[in-house]
């Protein structure tokens, strides 16, 4: 008999086979830094980040998050912080919440953690902050991102920690709306020359996220009271879930065998499978996606502009009408859902004490 596939066994034979190198879809070819890693990756969209209520909740997430990562964590990047070089290893680095303390409330909010060997490697572990200042705050540019992300294999060895850290960080921020899952992280020092190759993983991957948060965040498209996608986690706040008819509407139409809410205070996170899912060979397309983008498609962003820069030299990206087309990549006809929801009952592996936490709704 065939031995069964251990995910976490290999990932910890070859985690470098997660790994794209630098610039490998410009025309100069590739270079010696890591461009690209595959991760688990959590976005959250917020507000009063000025406020020294939210900075001190900014930095409980830093503590939560450090506990696991703190290990791994190698450098601390910051755009034009107000004292200190912008590049500080991390073992050299004034601790965040003291950073924060000391930073005027009309100055806006800048760091990466990473834990590349290389200061311009993309790593599967990160802590990013990009927030607003009260100035900005007040003519109406108000809308500040967190994210992190864990490496795969930390997700397969310990699945319910990721959960549980962004259950928590959402409550915390208030989130207006968010999602986790899959998602390739780019060098944050050469992030342009790495969106082709984000951009192409991404037509073969339905499930990844793509495009850069804190350039979203205060767009035109992105002022109306709407989402930009779904993924094995989703965010809404209350004013985005009484849109899509409230929580028993979606629970109507999202069996519990397979899709889960928690209460974040400020809404609900809902989570979409037992884990971070890929499709199939059939259709890469995760079922469980798929029936929460059909859910929630009436207030999902008709369009965001763009979610990478321009071609230099014709190399892939997703601007303009390819953008718009990955936001509706999971959309199906109404007649075809019986088909996806047999596949999601039939083939998707089904929420259990394992997977979920104890105190989703």
């Amino acid at each position: 008999m065939k031995p069964e596939f251990n995910v976490a066994e290999e990932l910890a034979k070859s985690p470098h086979l997660l790994e794209m190198p630098g610039n490998l879809l410009m025309k100069g070819g590739r270079q010696d830094y890591v461009g690209a890693v595959l991760c688990l990756r959590g976005t959250l969209y917020f507000k009063e980040a000025h406020t020294s209520l939210v900075r001190e909740a900014l930095s409980q997430c830093f503590d939560d998050f450090k506990h696991q990562a703190e290990p791994h964590l190698t450098w601390l990047w910051r755009e034009e912080p107000p004292e200190g070089k912008p590049l500080t290893a991390y073992d050299d680095a004034k601790p965040l919440r003291e950073m924060l303390a000391s930073m005027d409330e009309d100055y806006p909010l800048s760091f990466y953690y990473t834990s590349g060997k290389q200061s311009n490697d993309a790593s599967p572990w990160l802590f990013k902050i990009v927030a607003k200042a009260a100035w900005e705050a007040k003519i109406g540019r108000d809308l500040s991102i967190l994210e992190f992300s864990v490496p795969l294999l930390y997700q397969e060895r310990r699945p319910l920690d990721f959960l549980r850290l962004f259950s928590s960080f959402s409550r915390r921020l208030s989130a207006q709306q968010g999602y986790a899952g899959h998602a390739y992280n780019l060098s944050v020092t050469n992030r342009d020359a790495n969106e082709p190759t984000e951009a192409f993983m991404a037509a073969r991957m339905p499930g990844l996220d793509v495009g850069t948060a804190s350039l979203l965040a205060n767009t035109p498209e992105f002022k109306p009271i709407r989402i930009k996608t779904v993924n094995w986690l989703t965010v809404l706040d209350h004013e985005r879930l009484t849109l899509v008819g409230g929580l028993e509407a979606l629970r109507a139409q999202l069996p519990s065998s397979h899709f889960a809410f928690y209460d974040y205070g400020a809404g609900v996170v809902i989570q979409a499978g037992a884990y971070p899912a890929g499709g199939d060979a059939e259709d890469p397309r995760p079922a469980a996606y798929v029936l929460l983008n059909h859910a929630l498609k009436g207030i999902r962003y008709e369009t965001v502009g763009s979610l990478h820069g321009g071609s230099h030299d014709g190399e892939l990206r997703l601007v303009g009408w390819s953008a718009d087309q990955w936001l509706k990549r999971l959309d199906v006809n109404e007649d075809d859902l019986p088909t996806w929801r047999a596949r999601l009952l039939g083939s998707e592996p089904g929420l259990d004490v394992s997977n979920t936490l104890p105190e989703r709704l």
